[in-house]
């Protein structure tokens, strides 16, 4: 694969990666890593999902903050805080092929989680903390922190809009949590720090149609639509980890 073909297909990766995000609210390293990392190692890939999610968080994050669940932010974030330096420490650490096939089985877990339809009947609670600590957990080890959240968001009490705005807040804290360890591990260097600049407008622009397209969608096309989208990343993830074993 020529340097030209790779970085087109990144790109159009990272275009396909910031609408899903621009729709949910959550799409951006669930769909990018799996994506990326066909054409990458991981430790490369999540560096620069990980930036990514921090600047395209910072330029929708002003509604976010009127309308999210502060509550359940701060609970979940502290489980990160907690866990995504273990996370972190092991991704340093691990082969590349160990690591895809954890995030398979974290996506492919979400969608099955999901895809059950369960709900919480109360909200803020002895319920949030666990969802924050293996949010923490992946967020270091494979750059998703997204099931968990995306999980309890989808089986409280909150709305859709209410649910996509907390997770907007949620995974920015993510983003700037997990930089500290990532950093400190050697993850983070001027190659990740090219790669994410490189491909910000690109994602902003995805992440831009999919805010417009959320806006004119029934909740019924959200959560239809996060399912179909979290599957087929999983796949992907799955294919290329089996291909290296």
């Amino acid at each position: 694969m020529s340097l030209t073909f790779q970085i087109a297909l990144g790109l159009s990766m990272v275009f396909a990666s910031g609408l899903i995000r621009g729709f949910t609210g959550f799409g951006l390293s669930i769909a990018a890593v799996p994506l990326l990392s066909l054409i990458m190692p991981p430790a490369q890939a999540i560096p620069i999902v990980l930036l990514l999610q921090l600047l395209i968080s910072l330029s929708g994050l002003r509604g976010a903050l009127q309308i999210c669940h502060w509550p359940d932010v701060r609970t979940l974030a502290i489980g990160a805080v907690i866990a995504t330096p273990l996370g972190a420490w092991a991704l340093a650490r691990l082969p590349a092929a160990p690591v895809r096939i954890a995030i398979a089985v974290i996506v492919f877990g979400a969608v099955l989680v999901l895809a059950g339809g369960f709900r919480l009947k109360s909200g803020a609670g002895r319920h949030v903390l666990p969802f924050g600590l293996l949010s923490g957990l992946f967020n270091g080890l494979a750059g998703l922190p997204g099931p968990p959240v995306i999980a309890y968001f989808l089986m409280s009490p909150a709305g859709t809009a209410v649910a996509r705005a907390s997770m907007i807040v949620y995974f920015l804290a993510t983003s700037v949590i997990a930089l500290a360890p990532m950093t400190a591990l050697g993850l983070i260097g001027p190659r990740s720090v090219a790669g994410a600049l490189i491909g910000f407008p690109v994602a902003m622009a995805g992440s831009a149609l999919g805010g417009r397209m959320f806006q004119s969608s029934p909740d019924a096309h959200y959560r239809f639509v996060a399912l179909c989208l979290l599957g087929v990343a999983a796949g992907l993830a799955a294919i290329r980890a089996l291909g290296a074993l």
